[in-house]
């Protein structure tokens, strides 16, 4: 039992032997070699062995890491409906950390790296007044790190931020908007920035042009900021052909009613027709622009103004049809007559209408009218239509008293076309953009 045991052990051991025997000598040499590293490596070895890219690149517990800002502008946009604009470019931003630094002459001169921004701390710059969780977008670049210890990073930006907009000069207003961008943590802006707004890869939109950038820095108890403002004015033109000279169709189609004979229902008919375009450019607004807006733009206040006028006018309207078909059994006062005869007929450019030059020319025409506008009472089979005033070969007190009807229909007419004419003027004045 004892041999036993002793050969099985002489065994092993000869067998490891044989196994060490066989390995394959490794070159001291050859593996230098493989891991041989490069200046590069060397040179961050140096900068990031026991680096902490959460801790700020301070020296006292209590110093600041003094950020430079600056933003370059490639387009500009404005939602009225939510009340936001959206700014797309590149915000760059320089800082120093003392304890990454490095002499060029010891690594072969180089004078930078190219670091992922992952790799190293960056501020937390906010954007205060961000429309919303995704209103700050800020994307991923390559940050590059200098001999001297200077950090340049320059992302891409999204920035949603809210905007008080005045919409009284729509569509030709021009509005000013405002990006808070600061920080909370132990970091300050510089005052001293790295230069104006960047415009030169702006895209200019189709309906926003900037008029003006300006940049002014602040500072709060807990926080300082730098506040980069914009002055965008519309600069659309479609809006002439699409909602001024439409306005302008309207006026003189509104006005044209009260020079209608007096007799014509159509009155009526072109009135509603303008109620139905005018509500249609009412609802257009309503989708353009915020129903709660705090100011009401101008050129709405027309089109409602407008609707509230051709409503009146269609009341007028019936009124004058009433004074000329209806029947009369009393002629108009004399008072009327008389008026209606002298200068404020002539003014009124009646003095063209006369019974006895005339004797076919308006009641001819006034009574076709008349019957077709006339009170007819079909159910009943009776008109109420005297057959008298319908004739135009009546008695002549009947013809009289139908034309002095007839005449104070188209006054009434015509004085509410000058009416008209001075509110439009003033709707035109008081709503000018």
């Amino acid at each position: 039992m004892y041999t036993s045991c002793l050969r099985a052990t002489s065994t092993l051991i000869a067998l490891g032997f044989w196994l060490l025997s066989s390995a394959p000598h490794v070159n001291s040499e050859e593996t230098n070699e493989s891991w041989n590293i490069t200046t590069m490596d060397r040179l961050r070895l140096q900068l990031f062995t026991n680096y902490d890219k959460t801790a700020h690149p301070m020296v006292t517990p209590t110093q600041r890491t003094n950020v430079k800002l600056g933003l370059s502008l490639h387009y500009i946009d404005i939602n009225e409906l939510e009340g936001k604009m959206t700014m797309h470019g590149w915000i760059n931003m320089q800082w120093q950390d003392g304890s990454r630094t490095w002499k060029p002459e010891y690594f072969d001169n180089i004078t930078s790296l190219q670091i992922r921004s992952r790799e190293v701390w960056k501020p937390s710059i906010t954007l205060f007044n961000a429309a919303g969780n995704d209103g700050d977008y800020v994307g991923d670049t390559q940050t590059l790190l200098t001999h001297d210890g200077t950090f340049l990073w320059v992302p891409p930006v999204v920035y949603t931020a809210y905007c008080n907009l005045n919409l009284r000069l729509w569509p030709y207003d021009t509005q000013t908007c405002k990006l808070r961008i600061g920080t909370w943590t132990l970091t300050t802006i510089d005052s001293n920035h790295m230069g104006n707004f960047d415009m030169e890869d702006f895209t200019q939109s189709s309906e926003w042009s900037v008029l003006d950038t300006g940049m002014t820095y602040g500072s709060e108890e807990f926080y300082n900021y730098a506040e980069y403002s914009f002055i965008l004015k519309r600069s659309s033109t479609m809006f002439s052909a699409v909602i001024f000279t439409p306005a302008s169709c309207i006026i003189m189609l509104s006005l044209s009613v009260f020079w209608l004979p007096p007799q014509m229902g159509e009155k009526i008919l072109l009135n509603g027709v303008l109620i139905v375009i005018i509500s249609a450019f009412l609802m257009y607004f309503a989708q353009m622009l915020p129903i709660l807006a705090e100011n009401t733009p101008l050129i709405v206040l027309f089109y409602s103004s407008s609707l509230l006028l051709i409503s009146l006018s269609t009341i007028i309207s019936v009124v004058v049809l009433y004074l000329s078909t209806a029947k009369h059994k009393q002629r108009v006062p004399e008072l009327l007559r008389k008026i209606l005869n002298g200068n404020a007929g002539h003014f009124l450019l009646l003095s063209q209408f006369s019974l006895e030059a005339e004797p076919h020319s308006l009641l001819n025409n006034g009574t076709k009218e008349l019957g077709e506008h006339i009170y007819d009472n079909a159910d009943q089979g009776e008109t109420m239509a005297d057959p008298t005033i319908l004739n135009p070969t009546s008695s002549p007190s009947t013809r009289s008293l139908q034309f002095d009807w007839v005449l104070l229909a188209t006054a009434f007419d015509r004085i509410w076309f000058l009416i008209y004419c001075i509110l439009f003027i003033i709707l035109a004045i008081a709503y000018s953009v």
